[in-house]
């Protein structure tokens, strides 16, 4: 990230295998950073903030608040990163040392044929505290508290890759443990219908009688197999072709809100915001200035 114009940063490098920044600001104009790097690893916590994110030609990732980010590269990569203003940003920036991608590694976490990739989580209660000493560390720069932090930064990736691994273990486990065979072919079924009518006026009780399930046993069953409910993949797929049409497009929000199954602009606006941290417009308009600079 190309830190050095984000106003509110601090900077302490804990060792050679660690450095630490943290970023508490409100910015007064929309923010952009390219930059080029080598082999990284770079966990990012933020409490409070919005913007987007693309690693080498990858799909664009959004920032949430209460969330984390693990950026892996295992060799050289390019990175864009925007951050719209009238936000506050609370985040804290730990760079390691890229040997240390062998415990990435170790937790089967790394993903095959990719030379980069982001992972992410909720910033739980335990990372939330962990992210707090950390803070609170940065206040004692002695040789000691120094010596505090680096422990505490290595703690943090510990906590990370242990809350993303059991992430990883919580997806294959829970559809092949608790469903039976044929209630998992029906709610397969059930989510390729809303991906191919999420434009269209959907319910509850529709897509039950689409996937052949009872609504109680949609509702448990879609939870336990896609650790979403029905209806947020609903507002998820609109979202993701609102996404494509703002991108690609040159439809006015109101056309791009009804023809996604939004009632209108305010209505798409809304979700889009508490999804993404940015409004469609603003998304756009970064968009577009990000193509026109490449």
């Amino acid at each position: 990230m190309g830190e050095k114009a984000l106003s509110g940063l601090t900077c302490l490098p804990l060792t050679p295998r660690i450095t630490l920044k943290q970023v508490q600001t409100t910015l007064e104009q929309d923010v952009e950073f390219r930059s080029t790097s080598d082999a990284h690893l770079t966990l990012v916590l933020m409490q409070q903030g919005a913007g987007h994110f693309r690693l080498n030609q990858q799909s664009v990732q959004h920032y949430r608040p209460h969330s984390f980010w693990l950026s892996c590269a295992e060799s050289a990569c390019e990175g864009y990163d925007f951050f719209p203003r009238h936000h506050f940003y609370q985040l804290l920036i730990i760079e390691f040392s890229a040997e240390l991608m062998a415990c990435v590694a170790a937790c089967a976490l790394v993903t095959p044929g990719k030379p980069a990739w982001t992972l992410s989580g909720e910033l739980n209660e335990e990372m939330a505290r962990q992210m707090q000493r950390l803070q609170q560390g940065m206040h004692d720069r002695s040789p000691v508290g120094i010596l505090h932090l680096e422990s505490l930064a290595l703690d943090a990736l510990w906590l990370a890759l242990r809350q993303l691994q059991h992430q990883q273990l919580a997806l294959k486990a829970v559809p092949l443990a608790r469903l039976p065979q044929r209630e998992r072919k029906r709610l397969i079924a059930a989510r390729d219908y809303i991906r191919q009518h999420a434009a269209q006026p959907l319910c509850i009780e529709t897509l039950a009688q689409q996937a052949g399930l009872s609504q109680m046993a949609l509702k448990r069953g879609y939870r336990a197999m896609f650790a979403i409910t029905p209806w947020n993949y609903v507002i998820e797929c609109r979202l993701r072709e609102a996404q494509r049409l703002l991108e690609s497009s040159p439809l006015s929000l109101n056309d791009i809100a009804v023809r996604c199954g939004f009632a209108h602009a305010s209505h798409m606006t809304r979700f889009f915001q508490r999804q993404f941290g940015e409004t469609p417009g603003r998304y756009r308009n970064a968009r577009e200035c990000s193509v026109s600079a490449e």
